[in-house]
């Protein structure tokens, strides 16, 4: 447990310092209309800009802000123009529309606030950046498959991306792979999607009888630690669109008679309001195009945890085959990742592969594998 209360402590987000520079930028309401009702979206570059330097985005997901803040990466910050953009799910000009008759426009609420309106958000801001270069992009899991998205839209616009823990349940579902949280003793709420979340366990049952297992009761008792863990959510748009994207993905035009699992039920309970306008007047729901990521000559590194209890793990190995010039890191971590983000090695991940620096990859691999955190396929039955 003592562990386990450590990994809760480097939960992390970014904080205006004196260098940051938050700037404002005009993109259209709705992506499909460019002429039409403006909104204003931020980002925030944590130094100046400086024409030398490589730059990475950074981009914020809704999901991911509720059970957990984004990767610390500002000690790359004097290395890199780092850009960290806020998503429109911010924007109350967009919000007051959604809701401009008095209720929540469901069907308006998916059009405006979906992955497509974020990753075309995200092109504006890099057109708005000085020089109008290809751009390194980093996330983490829902930001992460936003970038995926992003990439098969924009692939000459992009230098290299790396994606930790990309969340991308339509890869679970079209291969078939098998639930990775299977627990009878569950119930569909959110405490279990952010145990899910946080676990970093082979095992999750309390019948297994494992020793590294922090068990679900002990988690709700010091789940407090996590800062806005518990926050508002629920009445966050933002937070039911991706809700709705992601139960879609686990539940639309399933092949097998199989049950939902416990996450996908409790995903599309939460977002019910746009899976009934979807039933009421049918809509088109976005995707990645994994087939244009064969046309992508950048690199790719996916960083994938074999413990990711959200997601199963053989979905990393299938998303590298899809880019020509990828490789998989797999780690002996859970989904949120805080065994990595204790080691503080994201960073140096990071930087060595944005710079190629060879000799800075093998030290962090060493360091990794010092760590307990590299996993090796061929000891697959020793995770």
């Amino acid at each position: 447990m003592i562990a386990f209360l450590q990994i809760l402590s480097v939960f992390s987000w970014f904080i205006l310092q004196a260098s940051d520079t938050l700037n404002f930028i005009s993109v259209p309401m709705d992506h499909r209309d460019p002429r039409g009702k403006q909104i204003t979206i931020s980002y925030t570059l944590l130094q100046p800009y400086q024409g030398q330097k490589e730059t990475i985005l950074l981009l914020d997901d809704p999901l991911d802000n509720y059970f957990q803040q984004g990767m610390e990466l500002r000690e790359l910050a004097d290395e890199f123009n780092l850009v960290q953009i806020k998503g429109r799910h911010q924007s109350e000009v967009l919000l007051n529309t959604i809701r401009s008759s008095g209720e929540t426009d469901w069907s308006k609420a998916y059009q405006l606030l979906n992955v497509d309106q974020h990753a075309r958000d995200l092109e504006k801001v890099r057109k708005a950046l000085p020089g109008d270069r290809p751009v390194h992009l980093a996330g983490y899991s829902g930001a992460a498959a936003y970038l995926h998205y992003y990439l098969s839209l924009y692939p000459e616009k992009v230098s290299s991306l790396i994606s930790f823990n990309p969340l991308l349940f339509d890869l679970q579902k079209n291969l078939n792979f098998r639930d990775p949280a299977r627990c009878p003793e569950a119930q569909a709420n959110r405490f279990w999607l952010a145990y899910l979340w946080q676990a970093h366990a082979d095992r999750l049952c309390p019948d297994t009888g494992d020793g590294d297992n922090f068990p679900f009761y002990a988690f709700l008792q010091w789940g407090f630690l996590v800062t806005g863990l518990w926050g508002n959510g629920e009445e966050d748009l933002g937070f039911k669109v991706r809700l709705f994207e992601h139960s879609y993905d686990l539940l639309a035009n399933r092949l097998n008679d199989q049950p939902p699992s416990i996450l996908a039920a409790w995903m599309k309970q939460e977002s019910l309001p746009i899976w009934k306008e979807l039933e009421k007047a049918p809509f088109s729901v976005h995707g990645v195009d994994y087939d244009k990521g064969r046309q992508f000559e950048g690199k790719v590194l996916i960083v994938g945890a074999v413990h990711d209890k959200l997601l199963s793990r053989y979905c990393y190995d299938v998303l590298a085959e899809f880019y020509p010039h990828s490789s998989l890191m797999p780690l002996r971590d859970g989904h949120a990742l805080g065994k990595l983000r204790a080691t503080g090695l994201h960073q140096n991940l990071i930087r060595s592969f944005v710079l190629e620096d060879n000799q800075e990859k093998i030290d962090v691999y060493q360091s990794l594998q010092e760590a307990g955190l590299l996993y090796d396929k061929k000891d697959r039955y020793n995770l």
